[in-house]
């Protein structure tokens, strides 16, 4: 008898590699919307940091001219501490000569130490308000500096061009306008995913299957293939319909909003510009209130000096020239800033 032995054994190299690729051709618009909603953002982005510039630029004139209306206010009571230092003198030496009364002198100086009074306090209002403006502008808190006192006012301006002006570069008007474009892009994208998807897909690749061990790259079998599928969602179960419904609601609320915000600015510049126009009125008549005071004063004075009116009558005359200067340094400064509020409405105050 005999034996048989049988042995085998298979080898086998399988290669394979390939490359895909897929392009979304149509998805509702939805990619074009997103994008739109972003440029949209980058713009809301840019307004609202210039409505934060225009904000601190009507602050930073508010503390700048408040320490102009204290400065001149300081200066004013100066003006009157030396006429009651001179009236005062002139008390106490017509008093050497016996050519007046005790009173006289008494009531010159309780005035002269009530001037000193107000001096001090306006040196404090000034220094208060200096610093203070420092502080705003980053500045050393004892940092000198010297304020303008003079002002130009424009009367030329149109209510209907500051409108105009104003609905077409208000920062904050503008911004509403940028969020209800974002609200209309979301209700659109949001609609978008009611239609179909139409994708493009293509590969490329290679395979190769051989007995036995095969390193090589020859006898590689090449495929390429491109198809197309269209995708649409029959049930999600109402998900995409409330998206849509809710980003529908936010349009119209923000549709409502740019509305409202419009109407308010159309009112804010009109009132801004009659309140302009009232105080350039209200410094004229304050102008005339001052030229009356002082012809009043320089009147009263040469009498006094005569001995024809009472000390009464002097100060009386002399505080009301004084008011009468305070009431133009207010106005003056009220008005300009009027002027930079009616500006920063309708978005001329950032060239």
């Amino acid at each position: 008898g005999g034996a048989t032995y049988e042995d085998s054994q298979a080898e086998s190299t399988a290669a394979t590699a390939q490359l895909q690729t897929s392009y979304t051709l149509f998805n509702g618009l939805g990619n074009f919307y997103q994008y739109k909603k972003l440029q949209a953002g980058g713009r809301l982005g840019e307004l609202e940091a210039r409505d934060l510039i225009e904000a601190t630029l009507l602050q930073v004139s508010g503390a700048y001219y408040g320490a102009a209306s204290a400065y001149e206010n300081f200066r004013i009571a100066r003006d009157l501490l030396a006429i009651s230092k001179e009236r005062l003198d002139r008390a106490e030496k017509r008093s050497v000569y016996g050519r007046a009364r005790t009173i006289d002198v008494l009531s010159a100086r309780v005035d002269y130490i009530a001037d000193q009074v107000t001096v001090t306090q306006a040196q404090f209002a000034f220094d208060e308000t200096r610093r203070s403006l420092n502080v705003l502008l980053n500045r050393d808190i004892d940092f000198d500096f010297v304020v303008e006192t003079d002002v130009v006012f424009r009367d030329d301006y149109d209510q209907k061009a500051l409108i105009s002006s104003a609905l077409s570069r208000n920062s904050a008007y503008l911004a509403a306008e940028e969020r209800f474009q974002q609200s209309r892009y979301d209700w659109k994208i949001a609609r978008a995913n009611h239609l179909p998807r139409l994708a493009l897909s293509a590969s490329y690749g290679y395979n190769k299957y051989t007995s036995g061990l095969d390193l090589g790259l020859s006898g590689m079998d090449n495929n390429f293939r491109i198809g197309a599928s269209l995708n649409l969602d029959l049930f999600n179960g109402f998900k995409t319909t409330i998206r849509r419904q809710n980003a529908r609601l936010t349009l119209k609320n923000r549709e409502l909003a740019r509305e409202q915000a419009r109407l308010n600015l159309e009112k804010d510049v009109i009132s801004a510009y009659e309140a302009y126009k009232n105080s350039l009125l209200v410094l004229d008549l304050e102008k005339g209130y001052v030229e009356a005071a002082e012809l009043n004063f320089k009147r009263t004075r040469e009498l006094y000096e005569l001995g024809q009116v009472t000390t009464t009558q002097f100060r009386e005359a002399q505080l009301n020239l004084i008011k009468a200067r305070s009431n133009l340094s207010d106005a003056k400064y009220d008005t300009r800033l009027r002027e930079i509020e009616m500006l920063r409405l309708t978005g001329q105050l950032i060239k």
